[in-house]
């Protein structure tokens, strides 16, 4: 009887940390509130002008739906295709992220669409790589990029080709599914990432109280361990939304994909002329929320609609781009692997040429954004973390104790310490 009890209690203590609340909801008329444009010159060296969303028209709201465009009616000049990027006012450590994205950018040449998360002084503090691909890439490219000394599931994930799995649903496939929803959680053992098309998506996955302990196996999973400490390389996490065109992925791989290197000599060319190919190349976010769970979670301030404001500022610096409020590190570009697949994807990502980087040297390289363009690298700017910073317990439910710090939570009657052991 006391075996069984116990037994029960473990249970019940592994659901209720597994279950989250919800920390920051970015959907309909609070995204504006919770995200700023970023308008600087494109970190990635693609042939793109972000702007302002709202002034320019690429932003608009729907009802609850938000959509992100990019000029599809006419021919490109200066800084390249106008376009929008968008990243979080809030900063998180430890989360549960979910969006429900009704359409995405399509598989298009010269297209570069990410929905991402990026620490301040990349690649330092780390990125997270959700969606992500380029061209006629039909298989989503999860990716992890760090500081050197970080290997996940026996790659290096160090700089800008990081570690990346090649599974999920991604542009078209999305699309004609009528969607999907795609789920990072980030804990201290690592990070799990689910990908659902067609209404798919288990029915907590956008609610109140998602769980994702009962979602089965993630589509991709970056774990923790000695080899790669999440703790020590992911910290402050902003969400990032972008489409570029070109640049130092789709660009630079343009003269070796054989499905977009007959439509002009270079990316830039194709891009500047044809503005109706990318009337597709656009966002519509049904959704997109935060999750916390457990005791220990700290976060600065946020000004989405739904927002727990019960707790802390951590005072975070980085850096970011004093106009815009929005950090200048860019996503990074990940190398062509697919790490769980076990079938040849039908449309891989173009790996990205030898030669070139983003953020050291002094220079980018190749013939990315357009005929070799060469551009200096930013330089360094300070920045106060404007957003929420989460640290949230982790719970080991598969041991026989608890390992972690916090208040322990009470479920009908008293639950040992955290660190003490259960009684089985």
């Amino acid at each position: 009887m006391l075996l069984l009890t116990s037994l029960l209690l473990a249970s019940l203590l592994r659901l209720s940390f597994a279950a989250y609340s919800l920390q920051d909801d970015y959907s309909g008329s609070n995204f504006l509130n919770g995200f700023t444009f970023f308008t600087d010159t494109d970190p990635t060296a693609g042939y793109v002008d972000y702007v302002d969303g709202t002034s320019s028209g690429f932003f608009s709201q729907n009802g609850g739906t938000v959509k992100l465009s990019v000029d599809s009616t006419s021919k490109a000049s200066g800084r390249g295709r106008k376009s929008v990027r968008l990243t979080s006012k809030a900063s998180y450590n430890h989360a549960l992220v979910v969006i429900d994205v009704g359409h995405m950018p399509a598989n298009i040449c010269g297209v570069w669409p990410a929905f991402w998360t990026t620490g301040p002084d990349w690649p330092s503090n780390g990125e997270i790589d959700i969606i992500e691909g380029v061209d006629k890439q039909s298989t989503n490219k999860m990716t992890l990029h760090t500081d050197p000394g970080c290997t996940m599931n026996g790659k290096d994930c160090q700089g800008n080709l990081g570690c990346s799995i090649d599974s999920g649903p991604y542009g078209a496939n999305i699309n004609s599914a009528g969607g999907a929803v795609y789920a990072l959680e980030w804990t201290s053992d690592g990070m799990n990432i689910w990908g659902w098309s067609g209404g798919g998506a288990p029915s907590d996955a956008t609610g109140d109280s998602p769980d994702p302990s009962g979602w089965g196996k993630p589509t991709g999973s970056f774990p923790s361990s000695s080899s790669c400490d999440v703790d020590k390389f992911f910290k402050n996490q902003q969400i990032v939304f972008d489409t570029t065109f070109c640049g130092v992925w789709a660009g630079d791989s343009w003269p070796s994909d054989a499905a977009c290197s007959g439509l002009a000599s270079t990316c830039q060319e194709y891009v500047q002329n044809n503005p109706a190919a990318f009337k597709d190349a656009y966002w519509t976010i049904n959704s997109l929320k935060v999750y916390t769970n457990g005791a220990g979670s700290t976060s600065s301030s946020s000004t989405t609609g739904n927002t727990n404001t019960g707790n802390t500022n951590n005072g975070n610096t980085g850096n970011t781009d004093n106009n815009n409020n929005t950090p200048v590190q860019s996503q990074a570009v990940p190398e062509n692997v697919a790490t769980t697949v076990a079938a040849p994807v039908a449309n891989p990502a173009p790996t990205r040429p030898a030669g070139g980087n983003r953020h050291g040297g002094g220079t980018w390289g190749g013939g990315g954004g357009g005929g070799g363009r060469v551009r200096p690298t930013k330089p360094r700017r300070k920045l106060r973390i404007r957003g929420r910073h989460m640290k949230q317990l982790v719970i080991e439910t598969t041991s026989d104790h608890l390992d972690g710090q916090g208040q322990s939570m009470i479920i009908g009657e008293a639950v040992p310490a955290l660190g003490e052991e259960l009684p089985i």
